[in-house]
């Protein structure tokens, strides 16, 4: 009893404080977050291209209407864009809504060559990036092993390649990123330097893995054998595959800017609304903004 007794008064102390401590919690919704509005823009220099374009946005404000609607943009209509190779300077305009556009034959691009994009708008900080288109990679090859097929969330099996590239890299000894993975593929002429050419524009890639290396020119890069997604197909053991469209392997060589962006938005999609993972911040190199400038030239192999 005495022991009870004894034990009665710290318990009713903790109660209070306990209680005291919960009745101060007030929700409240007069917390302000402060934002600077910003321009976001987004743009991918690429020589085979017929157009070079530019997206051009305004940041979203981190707390109000609109603030977690991934879906939502803020374009911006009124935006001079200026893209430079330091001994020629070309506008692009306004083709539809957020959009920016010259084309490629107006300013042809060429790798190894550094560029500067400069975007401003009326009420918002100017904006400045470079990049450096790299050096497409020789020799692309490519080893074949086995198909594999996994289960889709329908009735149909994804089927895969597995698949080593290797190529040969034509830069100076530097870090070179490479973006490795598979899309749907078809074919369009462009005209270069040597006349025309026959290039594949992908569409719907997904990326396999992101590489760097410290290479020579001249050195060879192997891939470990990887999954390159080939088409669908009704059972386990169905040798007839479908696809929607022709499907390629491909090497992205890209600049750092690229290869950041990219990677980082992978990471973050990764991490999602998991409140006890640590913060991933995407890649920016748009000074006074948000986004990317960037550059990647491509090598391809049909699957």
């Amino acid at each position: 009893m005495p022991l009870i007794m004894k034990s009665l008064p710290i318990i009713s102390a903790l109660f209070m404080i306990v209680f005291s401590l919960t009745s101060c919690v007030k929700e409240s919704d007069d917390i302000i977050i402060e934002n600077d509005p910003k321009l976001v823009v987004e743009c991918y220099l690429n020589p085979t291209d017929t157009d070079i374009t530019a997206i051009v946005n305004e940041n979203r404000p981190i707390d109000g209407p609109g603030s977690g609607d991934r879906g939502q943009v803020n374009p911006i209509l009124n935006a001079t864009v200026f893209l430079s190779d330091g001994n020629r300077e070309v506008q692009l305009t306004n083709a539809k809504n957020n959009t920016y556009t010259i084309a490629a034959s107006r300013f042809a691009l060429v790798a190894g060559r550094t560029y500067t994009l400069k975007v401003t708008a009326p009420g918002l900080p100017a904006t400045e990036a470079t990049c450096t288109i790299p050096r497409v990679p020789s020799a692309l090859s490519a080893k074949d092993s086995e198909l594999t097929y996994e289960r889709d969330q329908t009735s149909t099996y994804k089927v895969y390649r597995k698949r080593s590239l290797s190529w040969t890299n034509t830069q100076t000894k530097a870090t070179q990123y490479y973006l490795v993975g598979s899309g749907e593929g078809s074919a369009y002429k462009v005209k270069v330097a040597s006349g025309d050419s026959t290039c594949i524009k992908l569409k719907n890639a997904e990326v396999v893995a992101f590489l760097n290396e410290n290479q020579a020119a001249g050195a060879t890069y192997s891939t470990q054998t990887l999954n390159f997604l080939v088409g669908h197909a009704s059972s386990a053991t169905d040798t007839k595959i479908t696809s929607t469209a022709p499907r390629y392997s491909f090497v992205y060589h890209v600049d750092k800017n690229y290869y950041e962006f990219y990677r980082t938005i992978k990471r973050q999609r990764e991490v999602g609304d998991n409140p006890f993972a640590e913060a991933m911040p995407v890649y920016s190199n748009i000074k006074n903004g948000l986004g990317v400038f960037g550059a990647y030239v491509t090598q391809v192999k049909s699957l």
